[in-house]
């Protein structure tokens, strides 16, 4: 038997209460690193235009800097496979820190300019890729493929996650309103850097030695993307995970509604504020609707109402009305993305889950990628900003239909209730 069916085919049994990974350390440092990943979303584009002069060219370079990312996701499946997921993640995020110390650092001195603030933002893309591969495979390494463990994790890891998507817009507004723009950039690399010495608190798992032996796959990008072909399973959740991949729209979205709709930067907290609230939400809700047997479907046709919300919201030019879409977006967004990261999960083989990883988040980056390049070129145009709204919006009802579609194939699949 291979290790690809040894590891995919048979039952796993359920983790008991006290065979279970401490997550203090993860959920720590991710909640961490959150707070001021979110804060870097809003304050990113915001100095990029403020140097540029131009919203088109923060959302060409919020493109570039998500291609960069790219990058970083497909380089980062061998070292995660092979060096383990826990040790890439300290790295990396070590690395995120040490990127954006250069940012305060230039400004200090007066010699920050708009290409080296770029040359910053592109070196922290790149490490960003290394950390997006290692902290959505890690969950695998901690939890093997129970499924209830898959869930109570990745739904615990959501909501940290959101937690801090809550937490960093409303300190960087709280820093804008005071007028301390400098101390929010000093405050972002300060806090990559203690996410870091908290992710070293994650325990090593003695199980996965085993699935780096060399008796079992080799691991890597290359892996994950033959097996990955291989597997009409792991193909669709991928597929439907990069579909649903949005919600990093969300820092432009926020940043051009409240600049260019409401005449108010600062209201770009908010605006971030709501997208993490509806996420903490959404996991919460997750959580609660698994253990009561909730489809997958469902959550998928919620996610593509959430984007009908979200392209219309922006029509009243009112704060009140975008705060209820990215409320309802990243609720639905949230649980849709959970429950195919968990069938996508539960059919990769433990030896290649940073492979595969890989090759999943590439993909969703690359969807990332095409809709900021879009969002990009709608401001580009000159239309003015409720013309490129316009625009963004009709492109989001493109991708609401296409969910869908993906709902209904997945109530139609083997297996698709689960």
């Amino acid at each position: 038997m291979s290790v690809l069916s040894a590891e995919r085919g048979a039952p796993v049994a359920s983790v008991s209460h006290d065979e279970r990974a401490p997550l203090g350390g993860f959920l720590g440092g991710v909640l961490i690193s959150q707070v001021v990943n979110n804060a870097l979303h809003l304050a990113q584009p915001l100095l990029i235009a403020q140097l540029s002069g131009s919203l088109g060219h923060a959302a060409f370079f919020s493109a570039f800097d998500t291609a960069v990312h790219m990058a970083g996701t497909a380089a980062g499946g061998w070292p995660a496979d092979r060096l383990g997921s826990r040790r890439l993640l300290i790295l990396s995020t070590f690395l995120r820190g040490a990127s954006l110390a250069l940012i305060p650092a230039l400004w200090a001195a007066g010699r920050l300019t708009l290409g080296l603030a770029m040359a910053a933002y592109t070196m922290d893309a790149f490490a960003r890729g290394f950390t997006d591969t290692a902290v959505h495979a890690l969950p695998l390494e901690l939890a093997s493929h129970d499924r209830a463990e898959l869930d109570r994790l990745n739904a615990r890891y959501e909501l940290v996650f959101d937690l801090g998507a809550v937490a960093g817009p409303l300190l960087l507004g709280v820093l804008l309103i005071a007028k301390s723009s400098f101390a929010a950039h000093a405050a972002i690399p300060a806090g990559f850097v203690l996410a870091a010495l908290v992710f070293a608190r994650i325990p090593r798992r003695r199980g996965i030695a085993a699935a780096r032996a060399p008796s079992a796959p080799r691991g890597g990008t290359r892996e994950g993307l033959r097996l990955v072909l291989m597997d009409r399973g792991l193909a669709f959740a991928a597929f439907g995970l990069a579909l649903l991949n949005i919600y990093p729209l969300r820092k432009l979205l926020s940043s051009f509604f409240a600049k260019s709709i409401l005449s108010s930067p600062a209201a770009a907290g908010w605006v971030g504020a709501a997208f993490g609230a509806g996420g903490i939400a959404g996991a919460l809700l997750y959580a609660w609707s698994r253990r009561r047997g909730a489809s997958a479907a469902v959550w998928v046709a919620a996610g593509g109402l959430g984007v009908l919300a979200l392209a219309v919201a922006w029509v009243p030019g009112a704060l009140a009305p975008m705060l209820a879409a990215a409320f309802a977006f990243a609720l639905a967004n949230v649980g849709a993305r959970l429950a195919l990261t968990t069938r996508l999960q539960e059919r990769t083989p433990l030896g290649t889950a940073g492979g595969v990883t890989a090759v999943s988040r590439f993909a969703s980056n690359a969807v990332s990628v095409l809709l900021k390049a879009a969002v990009g070129a709608a401001f580009a145009l000159g239309g003015g900003p409720r013309a490129a709204f316009a625009a963004v919006g009709a492109g989001l009802a493109l991708v609401a239909l296409a969910q869908f579609w993906l709902a209904a194939r997945l109530a139609r699949a083997p297996g698709g209730a689960a």
